[in-house]
């Protein structure tokens, strides 16, 4: 690959990663329940984190088993991030019915 165009990729990853930061300073305003802005806001989180993952820290070069033994893990804290919410929202449920 040669240097413009492995320079072009970064900036063109840079430009989508900047988009997705205002995306996100955008969604905060929305007038939407707190739990789909921090759903969206995580879901967000976990594309950029994945994006530099795989241009940034090269990981789109090497091979299948190695990116998923890197990837697969990358699931589980937004999984997490939705059981809390839900977890949360059981309890406001529970707490504010009585």
């Amino acid at each position: 690959m040669s240097a413009a165009h492995s320079r072009k990729q970064y900036l063109v990853v840079a430009g989508v990663l900047a988009a997705l930061t205002l995306l996100e300073i955008g969604v905060v305003y929305l007038k939407i329940s707190r739990a789909v802005i921090i759903a969206l806001l995580v879901g967000m989180a976990v594309t950029k984190a994945l994006a530099v993952a795989q241009y940034y820290m090269h990981l789109r070069s090497e091979t299948k088993y190695l990116r998923m033994i890197l990837g697969l893990p990358m699931l589980f804290p937004p999984f997490y991030a939705i059981v809390l919410m839900f977890e949360a929202a059981w309890h406001t449920v529970l707490y504010t019915a009585r």
